[in-house]
């Protein structure tokens, strides 16, 4: 069984598949945030976590980031960085969620959405982050065995 798994997981066809899906979702989740920045803007600051000027300027880059950061996945270019960077802003979504719903003031994770409060039970927001973490790794790994694959038979 673990050969069964380790062989799928060596295949380029899973590799390019979660590449595009973790890509898609990335551009999904920023295409709402930018196009309504005041709504995303306040649920970041009502996370309060960081002071609500420096809440602003994130609230306003992190669409951006996530959009180009999907782009460069799907496209293939910079994939084993894009895979890196998303690892950490998953692990501040995952750390946002645990801390608010703790305080319980979570009332929109915004996670794919600015404007819609989001209904979804916080153990399954958690558990799908955690899961695109995964990916995200999965990938950086993936690639990183590609690249070396490629420069030793060039």
């Amino acid at each position: 069984m673990k050969e069964i798994i380790i062989n799928l997981l060596n295949k380029k066809i899973v590799h390019l598949s979660v590449r595009f899906i973790l890509g898609g979702v990335f551009i999904y989740a920023s295409i709402d945030k930018i196009a309504f920045p005041k709504e995303f803007t306040r649920i970041v600051i009502n996370y309060h976590i960081l002071p609500e000027n420096i809440a602003a300027y994130f609230a306003f880059l992190l669409p951006w980031i996530d959009l180009f950061l999907g782009i460069f996945l799907i496209v293939g270019i910079f994939v084993r960085e894009s895979a890196l960077a998303l690892s950490p802003l998953l692990l501040v979504f995952i750390a946002a969620c645990i801390i608010e719903s703790i305080n319980r003031t979570l009332y929109n994770c915004s996670c794919l959405s600015a404007r819609s409060a989001n209904s979804e039970n916080i153990f399954i927001l958690i558990c799908s982050d955690t899961f695109y973490l995964l990916c995200g790794l999965f990938v950086f790994t993936k690639e990183h065995k590609m690249r070396t694959v490629q420069s030793t038979i060039i």
